[in-house]
């Protein structure tokens, strides 16, 4: 089972991986005057603004409250990331000289797909785990009070939190009977 920060963390480190990438090297360009290198800050214009700001937000996410929503968000937030810096390296800027990509964009994705897989972490634990009571039946179903005394006895400090009364045979009962 995993902690309930690892997706917190993972988010948190991808988008400082996001920011780190955008200082690195993402294409070479090959002119006939020798190899330029452009950093994810100097290529895009826009696409810095929306790296950064994404980046920030990511962090942003990560010391709220973990409710769905900002899971649910965190998680869209990664996967647009990193389909918008896929797009740079699938089809790099078009210039009149050949570009490569280096290892910054190659970075910024991988920073952009941990924030998106940290908040589906957390978004699989907050929807599966609290939500699923006694015997599968989630919870919220059976009111908490609606434990029935059994042979006329009142068992309810054995109430599960779904409202319903487990009965276990007690062997050390049974032998003094």
């Amino acid at each position: 089972m995993l902690k309930p920060n690892v997706g917190r963390a993972l988010s948190a480190a991808g988008a400082i991986l996001l920011l780190i990438s955008l200082v690195l090297v993402w294409y070479h360009v090959e002119r006939p005057t020798g190899i330029e290198s452009s950093t994810g800050w100097d290529a895009f214009p826009r696409l810095r603004w929306i790296v950064a700001g994404g980046a920030v937000l990511t962090l942003a996410t990560a010391l709220v409250r973990q409710v769905r929503w900002v899971l649910v968000a965190r998680t869209v937030l990664g996967v647009v990331l990193a389909v918008l810096i896929l797009r740079r390296i699938v089809d790099p800027p078009e210039i009149s000289s050949p570009v490569v990509t280096q290892f910054g964009v190659y970075a910024g994705l991988l920073g952009a797909l941990a924030v998106a897989f940290g908040g589906l972490v957390d978004t699989g634990r907050e929807l599966v785990v609290p939500v699923m009571g006694l015997g599968g039946a989630p919870r919220g179903e059976l009111p908490s009070g609606s434990a029935r005394p059994v042979g006329g006895r009142d068992h309810s400090r054995n109430a599960s939190p779904g409202g319903a009364t487990v009965h276990a045979p007690n062997p050390a009962q049974q032998r003094r009977t």
